[in-house]
């Protein structure tokens, strides 16, 4: 990894310290270099824990910001027809759709839910 990776991997973990999702320290590995161009660098940030991606462009000096929003945007949609057409496993079996019954149901039931997971499933 050359020097300019790492600066540029240091200026992005310094913006991004933690995963918006479970809150763990992003570490130098986390980050990806997608591409890289003289004024534009696009890189991946994944969290070791949950998984959870985050996309970046870095703009460098007189870079298009303009530019690197669409290129952001267009990652984005790669990403997600890329997990749309990921096909189901085999062994998943399809299930009934949920009905209204069965959200009025989940939703009296968390109105009066504490959180404790741990005793919810320990008393079955």
């Amino acid at each position: 990894m050359d020097t300019s990776e790492k600066q540029i991997k240091r200026i992005v973990l310094d913006r991004m310290e933690r995963c918006s999702v479970c809150h763990r320290g992003f570490e130098p590995d986390d980050v990806h270099v997608l591409s890289r161009k003289s004024d534009m660098w696009m890189l991946m940030v994944s969290c070791g824990e949950c998984q959870a991606r985050n996309f970046v462009a870095a703009v460098i000096g007189d870079g298009d910001a303009e530019e690197a929003q669409l290129a952001l945007r267009r990652l984005g949609e790669e990403h997600v027809r890329a997990r749309v057409d990921v096909e189901p496993e085999a062994d998943v079996e399809a299930g009934e759709p949920v009905s209204i019954d069965d959200l009025l149901e989940i939703h009296e039931f968390l109105q009066s839910f504490d959180g404790d997971f741990q005793g919810l499933f320990r008393d079955r």
